[in-house]
């Protein structure tokens, strides 16, 4: 586990899922005093993927600590930039030397935008990454600043207090933003391809140089929310939208809350967050599919781990503040075969995002209902109208057809790839299709904060059927 003296015990993990790789990144700095640390580094911080740092230096002093989720999108190399970065750069702002935290995270966010343009190596590089960074104050504030549609969460006597707002071009201050900088929204997305309105990187949205940064089609200035630490805040979850796709945040708080009064450590209730959010099959539309970071910050307040694990399980008991459920429903019922090419497949489609047609599929799929689109024999005119079938009618007569009007439906290629992938990770998709089907996958995550945790039972159908061997997992305690 990672813990900082009786402050914090924090725990993280990330997984690829189903995605062809592996785009977030994520910080964690537990001691960040301004200019920067230049004590002796802990040594017992497990080696982090590349584009990801985690630091807790072993010194008694008290400071800031920072945490961070960077979702790319387009390729991993924004996100790893920010990862790798964004600690030095705000400590070595004059505005966090001096204790302005808020204009600080402001700047450190812009800043890294412009480092980035400033970098050749990114001349022509189109990714981009969403940026969710908490700081907890020694001055007694938890401050989140956000780009994007990653989220943190806190939970305060159990209730999900929003520590972030998820910008979506669909928001009515944000269309008015990419409309006034030339842009336009189309099927929810920016110029019909970005399903979020403020990122790191995405340059070719931030051309307009007659605008300041903050007036691009997307931006990358933060929206910056403080919290006023009083004694009942008990953690804070910040994570990619490949949580929030299938969880509301009461739901994760609820989760995380209740685990941890069932004794469970951080680290075990990250892996288990993904597992519930990961589909069982990767024909599911693209929700449970994404890759997923999720990192944890308990808020200790001069306990130890234990006695702050103590404290939680008391107030969950006692139902101090929120009566927290013994249990959230599963996400996924059980796979049904696809009709009519299914997910994904040639003539498919993707459902895009959390809400409407994504819930009504993951609700109606425990039913035996799936989603299809009408065949070229089915004596509809429209080809691409959205249909709900009833897979266990036993007759075509029986099928039940529901025409869903007004529906948003994001067709994709025959390869199954959505507009966020990149062009390179398409081609090789469709590269691979040509060649022959892949060999099923396990999605793998490695983690902090946990021992290495068997692979989950509902997992280990996923495992190639000529192999035995567990899912490829990296666990760090």
């Amino acid at each position: 586990m990672v813990t900082r003296q009786k402050q914090f015990w924090v725990g993280l993990s990330d997984m690829q899922g189903w995605r062809i790789s592996m785009e977030d990144s994520h910080t964690v700095h537990l001691y960040l005093p301004p200019g920067g640390s230049d004590a002796t580094p802990a040594s017992d911080i497990p080696e982090q993927p590349l584009g990801s740092t985690v630091t807790n230096d072993g010194t008694e002093e008290r400071a800031n600590a920072l945490a961070g989720v960077f979702d790319g999108h387009g390729g991993s190399a924004v996100a790893k930039f920010a990862g790798t970065t964004l600690h030095t750069r705000l400590a070595n702002l004059e505005a966090y030397k001096s204790g302005d935290y808020e204009a600080a995270l402001k700047q450190v966010f812009l800043k890294t935008d412009e480092d980035l343009r400033a970098d050749p190596s990114f001349f022509n590089d189109p990714s981009g990454c969403t940026a969710v960074v908490g700081l907890i104050t020694t001055d007694g504030r938890i401050i989140v600043a956000n780009a994007g549609d990653s989220r943190s969460v806190l939970s305060y006597k159990g209730e999900a207090k929003a520590m972030s707002n998820d910008h979506k071009p669909t928001n009515k201050e944000e269309t008015a933003r990419i409309t006034a900088a030339g842009g336009f929204v189309e099927f929810g997305r920016v110029n019909g391809n970005l399903a979020l309105s403020r990122a790191l990187g995405d340059f070719e949205f931030k051309q307009n140089y007659t605008l300041q940064a903050e007036q691009q089609i997307v931006t990358a200035d933060p929206e910056i929310i403080t919290h006023q630490v009083d004694g009942e805040e008990e953690f804070i979850v910040l994570a990619c939208d490949g949580i929030w796709d299938c969880l509301t945040s009461q739901q994760v708080i609820d989760i995380v809350r209740r685990q941890v009064a069932n004794g469970d450590d951080l680290g075990k209730i990250c892996e288990g967050l993904m597992v519930k959010c990961l589909a069982t099959d990767s024909e599911t539309g693209g929700i449970g599919c994404d890759n997923m970071t999720v990192v944890i910050v308990a808020l200790l307040n001069g306990r130890t781990t234990e006695e702050w694990q103590a404290w939680v399980k008391e107030r969950v008991e006692g139902k101090v503040g929120r009566d927290t459920p013994l249990s959230v429903p599963d996400i996924f019922g059980q796979v049904q075969p696809s009709i009519g090419g299914g997910f994904g497949g040639a003539g498919g489609f993707r459902l895009g995002g959390a809400g409407g047609l994504a819930n009504i599929a993951s609700i109606l799929g425990a039913s035996g209902i799936t989603f299809r689109t009408m065949d070229d024999e089915d004596e509809v005119e429209d080809d691409d109208e959205l249909h709900l079938v009833d897979s266990a009618a036993k007759s075509p007569e029986d099928a039940l057809v529901v025409e869903s009007l007004g529906a948003k439906v994001e067709l994709v290629d025959d390869d199954g790839d959505s507009h966020m992938d990149s062009g390179e990770d398409s081609d090789a998709t469709a590269a691979a299709a040509e060649a022959g089907a892949a060999p099923a996958r396990t999605p793998a995550f490695s983690s902090i904060g946990s021992p290495t945790v068997p692979t989950p039972e509902s997992l280990q159908p996923l495992r190639p059927a000529d192999s035995g061997a567990a899912a490829e997992k990296k666990s760090d305690a």
